[in-house]
């Protein structure tokens, strides 16, 4: 269990670090997309691939060839949140994994970072259907086209049910201190 531990924490530290990255590289594509237009227009025509960040997919190539920068900065702000709220599940589940290395997982920490994680696995979606309305708002749904995938839903549901269990493994863990 002991390495299973340090695996967990030495890969969530990783993941963690590499998705403040991503949130640094949106930045500076969404700033490209301002600054030097011409350039990333030239690298996603090029592509010619979807862009896709936790379900979210935008094709911002038009038919007629000419790129929609509308269509990339609300993909790259997206992708900024997005890149946040994973990175803050992986700092949650390193500090999980971190305060239960020599104690019980039953915590009150722990179940507040578990229902952080849920709340942040539900929110990428929701915030991908909103990013997607926003897209079909500001470009010409004819050439712009717009996907999301609900299975963080799913996932953030799960986790805060699991969260209910461990909230009262708390709860249990108190009663028996108090009994002692």
């Amino acid at each position: 269990m002991k390495k299973i531990s340090k695996v967990a924490l030495v890969l969530s530290k990783i993941i963690e670090v590499v998705h403040w990255m991503g949130v640094v590289a949106m930045i500076v594509f969404f700033v490209c997309t301002f600054a030097c237009r011409d350039v990333i227009s030239e690298a996603i025509y090029n592509q010619r691939m979807p862009l896709d960040t936790y379900g979210f997919e935008i094709s911002s190539v038009n038919s007629d060839g000419t790129i929609s920068m509308a269509a990339l900065r609300i993909f790259f702000v997206f992708a900024f949140i997005a890149f946040i709220l994973m990175a803050m599940t992986f700092r949650n589940a390193y500090l999980i994994v971190k305060k239960s290395k020599n104690v019980t997982p039953f915590q009150k920490d722990n179940v507040r970072m578990l229902k952080e994680i849920g709340i942040f696995s539900i929110s990428i979606p929701v915030l991908g259907l909103i990013a997607s309305i926003i897209v079909r708002l500001v470009t010409d749904v004819n050439y712009v086209e717009a996907a999301v995938d609900m299975k963080g839903l799913v996932t953030g549901i799960l986790i805060l049910c699991l969260t209910q269990f461990f909230a009262h493994g708390v709860e249990l863990e108190e009663e028996v201190d108090g009994l002692v």
